[in-house]
């Protein structure tokens, strides 16, 4: 529970340690890897309720949001 895994999009597995072991989601740079834990309350009851919609229990979901962070972009 102390490491999460990321698919590249060539398929690769890479490795990251979290430093929660509470549900979260990242924030990761395409361009030096950085990752951030960011909580998405939003997220949560998105995906409860589309579960619910379609009678779906005991769902489990990643989310991985992509972008440059503020270091990578100034440069």
């Amino acid at each position: 529970g102390e490491v999460d895994v990321l698919r590249t999009s060539d398929g690769e597995a890479v490795y990251r340690r979290c430093s929660s072991g509470e549900h979260h989601h990242h924030l990761v740079c395409r361009v030096c890897g950085k990752a951030v834990e960011v909580e998405g309350p939003a997220v949560e009851k998105w995906a409860e309720a589309i579960a619910a919609e379609h009678g779906y229990v005991n769902v489990a979901h990643t989310v991985e949001i992509f972008g440059t962070c503020a270091e990578c972009s100034a440069g």
